[in-house]
């Protein structure tokens, strides 16, 4: 009966198990920092996305893109879109993308008038800000960058790029999910009619 191990197996444990370590340690590593790490990067990219449609949208339907409007002018942080309903403000504020409809100060003051005691608070705060609707998209590692093309001085499409920063091991950042995007003044309404192609119908 055997009590305890030969020279050559505690060699080859001693040697074999750093490696396995090594190896165990990887995809532990993988395992509890990566895969999260990963699931937060498209779940952000989901967000960033959902951002980019519905500014595609506005830019499709827009009149134009103005440079100011009221208190706001369009720069790094912010993008004004003219509507044939009203005005569209995108901001980048605090890891946020904000989408408003803005008024002017003419419309606050009607809006004012209109305003009852009954009113929810919230409408108030959105009223005073000068904005009756707004869409927040979280993207706390999202970089978003657009510029407007210009042409006379009139604004007639947005170039967007974005990308989401990573951490990997270390302080290192990389880049993820990097896209650029152009965006025409009015296509959806200049695009031409297609339901009835080939139907013969007019």
């Amino acid at each position: 009966m055997r009590k305890g191990f030969t020279l050559v197996e505690i060699l080859i444990v001693v040697i074999v198990l750093p490696f396995m370590m090594l190896v165990l340690d990887d995809f532990f590593r993988t395992l509890i920092k990566d895969i999260p790490r990963s699931y937060q990067v498209v779940q952000e990219n989901a967000s960033l996305l959902s951002m980019l449609e519905q500014m595609q949208k506005d830019i499709d339907e827009a009149k134009g893109l103005p440079e100011s409007f009221d208190e706001y002018t369009t720069g790094d942080k912010v993008l004004l879109i003219e509507l044939a309903e009203g005005m569209i403000c995108y901001q980048l504020k605090d890891e946020k993308a904000r989408q408003r409809r803005l008024l002017n100060r003419t419309q606050r003051c009607w809006v004012r008038r209109k305003l009852t005691d009954n009113q929810p608070p919230f409408l108030l705060s959105q009223e005073s800000t000068g904005a009756l609707e707004q869409t927040v998209w979280s993207i706390p590692n999202a970089k978003v960058e657009w510029q407007v093309w210009r042409k006379d001085g009139d604004g007639y499409a947005v170039e967007v790029k974005t990308h989401i920063e990573h951490k990997i091991r270390g302080e290192h950042w990389e880049k993820k999910m990097a896209n650029s995007h152009l965006y025409f003044v009015g296509a959806r309404t200049c695009a031409p009619r297609t339901e009835n192609a080939g139907t013969g119908a007019f």
